[in-house]
């Protein structure tokens, strides 16, 4: 599981909002993450939640947003951490826990959503994408779970 530094509430670290259409609710859509500022002056704050239905952003980027109705709405990518980010969804419940379990001992981070059976998972940069695939791909072969890769800045090679 991902442990944000979000707890701590200081003032190095801020919500960003992401305004845009979520396909997998089917409805305009916010959603808030938390973010560590970088440079509040030049907009620049670094994603210190996986996102859980925003595409093409991962843990740990760095975005561009500006304050609009008291928010601090994200308008683009400053700079790729290289972390990628999968948004998977569950249709076999009690495998739940062992697929987070086997995704943390790959080395993934994963966090909840409001959602009970949906997901999201960082891939640090340093990890080779392929065994993650094949597992994932297995387990939607056999009709355990769904995925997306949101945002993939790995290879799969």
């Amino acid at each position: 599981m991902h442990k944000s530094r979000q707890e701590s509430l200081s003032d190095s670290y801020t919500k960003v909002y992401f305004h845009f259409f979520n396909t997998v609710l089917d409805e305009d859509y916010t959603e808030s993450l938390w973010a560590q500022v970088v440079n509040a002056e030049e907009g620049k704050y670094r994603l210190d939640n996986i996102p859980f239905f925003v595409k093409s952003y991962a843990l740990a980027d760095i975005v561009y947003a500006q304050l609009q109705n008291e928010e601090l709405v994200v308008q683009g990518l400053v700079a790729e951490s290289g972390n990628s980010t999968l948004q998977i969804i569950f249709f076999k419940e009690k495998l739940i826990h062992q697929v987070q379990n086997k995704l943390e001992s790959m080395g993934c981070d994963w966090e909840g959503s409001h959602l009970p059976d949906y997901f999201s998972v960082n891939i640090p940069k340093q990890l080779v994408y392929k065994p993650i695939e094949r597992y994932l791909q297995e387990l939607e072969k056999q009709e355990v779970l769904s995925y997306r890769e949101a945002c993939l800045a790995h290879g799969s090679s």
